[in-house]
């Protein structure tokens, strides 16, 4: 007597046999796409929704983290990048303030993205900061790079270190 096994295929990886599937919605899949929960393995559309009922932001409060991340990352690009070697003190409390600042207009509901809107922001507002500094026109219209050099590198400290303050505090902070 013969048996005969049916080739399962992982649903995300069409050319990936497997034997595991979802223990919610039953799909096969790879150990690639495996999530391991508590109640077993599940695939990451499930592991997705299931985060999903975290995340209660509206488009509202994606424009609400715009404007408040614009206004609050331009005032900490006039003056966080012009303190020099304190930049590095700074720029965490610029970071705190302007992450602190969205979550509380936002009356602390989470968004999957809110914390890419910030990041964008503050970019925004470094670049225009760059831009509308006499020593950095002057530098471009010279071409004379010398004087923007230390304003560039403290910029740079301010945005590495305030965005991942604001990375850490919007998208992995657990809100109570």
């Amino acid at each position: 007597m013969s048996q005969t096994t049916e080739n399962h295929f992982c649903y995300y990886h069409p050319n990936t046999p497997t034997e595991l599937r979802c223990n919610k919605c039953g799909k096969y899949i790879c150990v690639k796409d495996a999530r391991r929960t508590p109640v077993g393995y599940r695939c990451k559309g499930c592991v997705k929704e299931q985060q999903d009922i975290y995340f209660t932001a509206t488009p509202v409060d994606y424009v609400v983290a715009a404007v408040v991340s614009f206004v609050l990352s331009l005032i900490a690009a006039l003056i966080v990048p012009a303190l020099g070697f304190f930049a590095i003190f700074a720029a965490p409390i610029a970071g705190a303030v302007i992450s602190e600042g969205v979550r509380l207009t936002n009356r602390k509901r989470r968004g999957r993205y809110i914390w890419a809107v910030v990041i964008a922001c503050m970019i925004i507002t470094a670049g225009l900061r760059l831009i509308t500094m006499p020593e950095v026109v002057y530098a471009l219209s010279f071409g004379v790079l010398e004087p923007i050099v230390f304003t560039l590198i403290w910029m740079i400290v301010y945005l590495v270190i305030a965005g991942g303050i604001v990375i850490a505090r919007l998208r992995f902070l657990k809100i109570g």
